[in-house]
């Protein structure tokens, strides 16, 4: 996710592991995703996630560096 002035996140996306639901509900800790193998080397290749399972609002969690 991008906004003006600066990016938020890699642009193709993060991985979250998500457990199975426990009585129909599943808990998503964002402070738990990490970007793909190609943020971080040229050498690797990752599928760029479906439109369907992006989010239309932004999640602010994880570190920030100054």
């Amino acid at each position: 996710m991008t906004r003006a002035g600066g990016a938020d996140t890699y642009g193709a996306g993060r991985y979250l592991r998500v457990a199975a639901p426990v009585a129909g509900r599943t808990v998503l800790d964002f402070h738990r995703a990490t970007h793909p193998p190609c943020a971080h080397t040229p050498f690797a290749t990752c599928p760029l996630p479906p439109l369907a399972n992006r989010l239309p609002f932004a999640i602010a969690a994880g570190e920030r560096h100054p």
